[in-house]
């Protein structure tokens, strides 16, 4: 059970089932073993998990730096402003943090190693079904400064493993201005929430994050005052930190995602594109592969259920096209469609400014193929269409220079209708043909 006003589990009554023993430690030993795996930031006496990310913004702020040096855009050059007024507290932060874990957290970290190696008793909470692994099971474990989760995810059985924080002097509260219009802040925040951020119970809009680009677009999206800590270090297969952040003059503005979601149905044909911007950022991929696209993941039930009709729909006359795996549901939009996509989700100067200066962090190569694929030349289509007696038809170019038109049926008997009333408009030099592509189809076509 959950001690009122903590996040840290009280002990109920004692397990002693051997199965629930097995599985408890089996998350245990995944636990140990990780910790091991990264000995070297974890355990180091003079490295720590907040290295990297020190590093990494330390080299993005003196690019911002330059960057205002060099802006003539007064729009530009405040929001490079703002972005390393952010990116200057989230610096401090991570000091903060990488002199409390060499003091603190490495210190407890260690003892905990120490005591799961036998030489010491722990107690272990556990929360959730052991049996059924189409729920999640997760043990907890606790130290003075440390709440450490090991979780088995539903249906998938990986284990996640976030260690949380205490003692960090709350964090920072940090106000930015306004910089763009309410159309386009009320885009990217709906983006920024249908996605990874969420409304609390006390109806505040907050998100947690190990992206560092993440982390400053959400303090740029939700204006005014912000709350800014961080709450976690996750260790998977790399160690990361975790950013929370709330919108503290934000609050009760959105009360639910599903709000969320029904005033993304009304935004207009130019705050689209900025919405999905965002959402594809959050949980999307971009590929600039020879399988050029964008892909939107959705989960599967309730969170493609909350994107409703009307959304799917706009997204469908984008040319997304629906996309069934096993445990989630995605939208993909190919080729010339995704760069036509990405240059749309990039057309406001402002915007793509500010897309740009993100993409230079350590963190951001999503960011980065975005910006590629929407500077990717678009080969000029070899088709089109064209009415022939009433019939819509391809215009098509083959490879010996010459233009054909053609038109397709599965079925026969509908191609042979379709020939024949071709041949009774004056067409006599048309031909039937099948071709067999995984499975057989009827082709009606003209030189």
């Amino acid at each position: 059970m959950k001690a009122k006003g903590s996040r840290r589990l009280e002990c109920g009554d004692p397990v002693n089932e051997p199965r629930v023993v097995e599985e408890a430690m089996r998350l245990i030993n995944e636990f140990m073993n990780r910790v091991e795996k990264h000995r070297n930031a974890l355990l180091n006496e003079s490295t720590t998990p907040f290295d990297e990310t020190i590093k990494a913004l330390t080299e993005w702020l003196q690019k911002i730096e330059e960057k205002i040096k060099e802006s003539n855009d007064e729009n530009i050059t405040n929001l490079r402003k703002s972005m390393l007024k952010v990116g200057r507290k989230m610096l401090m932060l991570a000091e903060q943090a990488r002199e409390k874990w060499l003091k603190v957290y490495k210190r407890e970290l260690e003892e905990l190693i120490e005591e799961l190696g036998g030489r010491g008793k722990v107690a272990i909470m556990i929360r959730g079904d052991p049996f059924n692994k189409d729920k999640s099971f997760t043990a907890h474990l606790y130290t003075k400064n440390l709440t450490i989760e090991v979780s088995r995810v539903a249906r998938s059985g990986g284990v996640t493993i976030t260690m949380n924080l205490t003692g960090l002097r709350g964090g920072f509260h940090i106000v930015t201005p306004k910089l763009f219009s309410d159309g386009k802040l009320r885009a990217m925040q709906r983006g920024l929430l249908l996605t990874d951020g969420s409304i609390d119970n006390k109806g505040y809009p907050e998100m947690g994050t190990n992206q560092l680009w993440q982390s400053v677009a959400w303090l740029i999206a939700w204006p005014g005052r912000n709350s800014m800590n961080i709450s976690s270090v996750g260790i998977n297969d790399q160690v990361s930190i975790t950013w929370y952040l709330k919108a503290i003059s934000h609050k009760g503005v959105i009360r639910s995602k599903a709000m969320a979601a029904e005033e993304v149905s009304e935004l207009g044909n130019e705050e689209f594109p900025l919405f999905l911007l965002f959402a594809i950022l959050g949980d999307g991929s971009v590929d600039i592969g020879k399988k050029r696209r964008i892909t939107l993941t959705m989960g599967g039930g309730v969170k493609h259920d909350l994107w409703g009709g009307s959304i799917i729909e706009r997204l469908r006359s984008l040319g997304f096209r629906k996309k069934d795996e096993r445990y989630e549901v995605t939208y993909v939009v190919w080729a010339s469609k995704a760069v036509e996509i990405a240059r749309k989700m990039l057309d406001n100067h402002s915007i793509k400014a500010l897309i740009e200066d993100l993409s230079t962090l350590l963190d951001a190569d999503k960011l980065r193929r975005l910006i590629t694929l929407a500077n990717m030349r678009v080969k000029p289509k070899g088709r089109s269409s064209i009415e022939v007696a009433g019939i819509k038809m391809t215009v098509y170019a083959n490879r010996d220079g010459y233009v054909e038109l053609r038109i397709s049926r599965s079925n026969y008997n509908d191609a042979v209708e379709i020939l024949m009333k071709l041949k009774s408009a004056g067409y006599e030099e048309i031909e039937l043909r099948r071709w067999v592509v995984g499975m057989q189809s009827t082709w009606a076509w003209m030189q």
